[in-house]
């Protein structure tokens, strides 16, 4: 009999998570400026460069350059021992580049496949997203030009209820492979986390790639990296900036969003001026009296524009979005008017809408506490810096809010988008350490509604309804307005700086479609408008944008502290077991004969009394398939669990309708009594 072919375990290998200090809101101090600015030549004035304490963070950009994908090891089965169906082992300790390909169409009907892209043309500029286009978030473009690479933001996307377990969706790094040394810098439009959420797993692959952007959004970048013990190298760039970095000149100017000191950026190298708008829109009234620069766009357009990038996020809505202005009296005859607590909803970087819940606070005599993390770091930052004010004794902590009367308190807080762990979402739950909501309460969506979370915010709704608190959204009264320009505010773009070619970018398919016709409709010729999605690679030669080919491109899941640890079929493992239940079985075998040594347990979880009751009945299917196996002579577990796994599934589909995660253990373990058949009985018995 063949000896037992056991496979070797591989183990992935996790940093522990970061070391967070508990946030407190802190009395304003002197304003702190992240970075130094940059100067007319493009030198580095941020002394702030060091080795990266993070993972992966001190590696030159040669040696990280080479490690980024590694062995995708065995599949789930990669156990040893017995061809464990444990999803958890799906790879080695050099998985981190591990990414799910998203299997996208484009071609000229959208609808096949692109060949591979030519190599980058000598005199021309190619544009490669590696996020934010086809759909919303982790926005990553890189700009490649005489082999030198520039990237624009790079952001996160937040998982949908089909990827259980996965935190962040990171934009796909496989393209940078071999590249990372090659990068002059990354510029950063704004401090959203869909621009600069995946920062710091950037930084892990080279950690000191410059890093261009205003003053609050540095201050948001140096927050955020510092949580994984990164120091970048930070270069404070405003509206006025003129900066080299290597072939590529850049220009920046003031656009309005929903955020402080956003910027848009126009790249100027030999094959032509490039200009990308970040998220934007046309607030003729902004609160902090920076509306968008059209006169610097205008310019821009006089001295030609090669190819405009623009923002496409709300290009299907008409007209013009509301000014952030108009949201301040609305939030102040609410608050005014309520006789109980009010807590105000928002997204933690909106500045500006805090600052309105602030002045409403004081207008009827109430305190602010902030509650949420993000909420609490971002307000400190922005107070710090004079971009939210507020009369002293107005901001109070959590601890003391509570104890406050509720018609003295006005919380401001995260969970907008009805997130499980979120403090809203945990006071619609009576789950909240501090606040409980009551009856008579006011509860003020003060966001918009992402698509995909319409479930979880309206069940948030629901609850807080139950409990009898009034709740307001912008449905019901004006307490929100979109920080992404309207279809009449991006003509008036298009008419500004009348592009020879355009690409939509900032959107899902609709959005980007609805957004070329509006090019055409201003004047750019029809086929130089081009569409593209995540991968599709556009090169700007001769003053014409044309696309030439296309790249593979995934997503890149972050599971708790490791990145590229999941695939596709790990999520499905996941949804299995979260819609079918899962069904645990345990084999010992002698590791020479593959013979059982003792009988099969199989145990049920997720599963109703009733089909818990019928385990023997799979216990005994696995001890009969376990005898065939060893009838043939196999006795390798890794084969054996495999014809477990599938039998026992069919079985259960067949019987009870029911698509389980089976999860079968087998283990080879050498017997101390030997096993002897009759022959071998007879053979050894004295001749009579």
């Amino acid at each position: 009999m063949t000896e037992s072919r056991n496979r070797a375990r591989k183990v992935t290998r996790k940093a522990g998570p970061p070391e967070v200090e508990a946030v407190v809101f802190q009395a304003p101090e002197a304003a702190v400026q992240s970075a130094e600015p940059a100067t007319q030549d493009g030198e580095q004035a941020s002394e702030s460069a060091g080795n990266g304490r993070g993972r992966g963070a001190g590696n030159s950009a040669g040696n990280n350059s080479g490690n980024r994908r590694g062995g995708r090891g065995r599949g789930r089965n990669g156990n040893g021992n017995g061809g464990n169906g444990n999803a958890g082992n799906n790879g080695g300790g050099n998985n981190r580049g591990r990414r799910n390909v998203v299997k996208s169409m484009q071609g000229a009907d959208l609808t096949e496949r692109l060949p591979e892209p030519p190599q980058a043309p000598k005199d021309g500029l190619r544009i490669v997203a590696l996020g934010g286009i086809s759909e919303i978030g982790r926005n990553m473009t890189v700009f490649e030009y005489k082999g030198r690479l520039l990237i624009v933001d790079c952001g996160v996307l937040f998982p949908s209820s089909g990827e259980p377990g996965v935190d962040l969706i990171l934009p796909d790094f496989s393209y940078m492979e071999g590249k990372w040394d090659k990068v002059e810098a990354l510029v950063v439009t704004h401090g959203h986390e869909d621009h600069i959420g995946a920062i710091p797993w950037l930084l892990k692959q080279r950690h000191d790639i410059p890093i261009l952007a205003s003053r609050f959004t540095l201050a948001l970048i140096a927050a955020k990296t510092k949580e994984h013990r990164q120091r970048p190298k930070l270069i404070e760039v405003n509206e006025q900036s003129n900066v080299n970095r290597g072939p590529f000149n850049l220009r920046f100017f003031a656009v309005n969003h929903s955020i402080p000191e956003c910027l848009g950026i126009a790249i100027k190298t030999g094959a032509g001026l490039v200009v990308h708008t970040g998220d934007i829109k046309l607030d003729q009234t902004p609160t902090d009296g920076r509306p968008t620069d059209l006169p610097a766009m205008s310019r821009l357009g006089d001295e030609g524009v090669d190819l405009f990038l623009c923002d496409s996020t709300n290009a299907t809505t008409p007209g013009v979005s509301g000014s952030e202005s108009e949201i301040g009296p609305t939030l102040k005859r609410l608050v005014v008017d309520a006789k109980q607590r009010v807590i105000i909803a928002c997204f933690a970087s909106n500045v500006y809408r805090v600052q309105a819940a602030i002045d409403a606070a004081v207008a009827s005599g109430r305190k602010v506490a902030f509650n949420g993390r993000s909420m609490i770091r971002n307000m400190e930052i922005a107070e710090k810096m004079g971009l939210l004010k507020a009369p002293r004794g107005t901001i109070i902590q959590m601890d003391e809010a509570a104890k406050l009367a509720p018609h003295k308190v006005l919380l401001v807080t995260t969970g907008t988008q009805g997130e499980p762990m979120a403090a809203l979402s945990r006071m619609a739950r009576r789950e909240h350490r501090q606040i409980t909501v009551r009856d008579g309460d006011l509860i003020i969506l003060s966001s918009s509604l992402v698509p995909g979370n319409e479930e979880a915010v309206f069940g948030v709704i629901n609850m807080l309804a139950q409990i009898g608190a009034t709740v307001i959204t912008g449905r019901d009264a004006k307490v929100h307005t979109s920080g992404h320009g309207y279809s009449g505010e991006l003509l008036f773009l298009y008419n500004a700086v009348r592009p020879r070619n355009a690409m939509p970018v900032h959107g899902e398919w609709r959005h980007l479609r609805a957004n070329k016709e509006l090019a055409i409709s201003t004047g750019v010729q029809r086929d130089r408008v081009v569409l593209a999605q995540n991968g599709v690679v556009v090169d700007l030669v001769g003053g014409r944008a044309q696309v030439v080919g296309q790249i593979p491109v995934g997503n890149l899941y972050v599971d708790g502290v490791t990145m590229g640890d999941i695939d596709a079929k790990v999520l499905e493992d996941r949804t299995s077991m979260g819609e079918g239940g899962v069904i645990d079985i345990t084999a010992v075998i002698d590791n020479r004969t593959g013979r059982l040594l003792e009988r099969p347990t199989a145990r049920a979880l997720g599963f109703s009394e009733d089909a818990v009751a019928m385990m023997p009945e799979i216990a005994d299917l696995v001890e009969t398939i376990m005898i065939e196996q060893a009838g043939e002579g196999e006795n390798d577990p890794y084969r054996i669990a495999q014809q477990v796994r599938r039998k026992v599934a069919r079985f259960v589909e067949q019987k009870w309708r029911r698509k389980p995660f089976v999860m079968p253990t087998v283990v080879p373990m050498a017997s101390d009594t030997a096993v002897v058949d009759d022959a071998d009985l007879h053979n050894a018995r004295p001749s009579l």
